[in-house]
């Protein structure tokens, strides 16, 4: 007699796909909401500092 049942690898298909969904999604709104973070929080330093040396570097031509 022949078994019709299927494999408990194969059961798990449907909860597998929606795992692995969930993850890509988590990943995916990590690095949105990180870089929607960084764009609004940018560091003024860095912005001040980048102009102070091109202000010297057209100064000393």
């Amino acid at each position: 007699m022949n078994r019709s049942s299927t494999s408990s690898v194969g059961a798990l298909h449907p909860v597998l796909f929606m795992l692995l969904v969930y993850i890509i999604s988590v990943v995916l709104a990590f690095f949105v909401c990180r870089i929607i973070y960084f764009s609004i929080h940018t560091d003024t330093s860095s912005v001040n500092t980048k102009a102070e040396n091109l202000e010297t570097a057209t100064v000393s031509r």
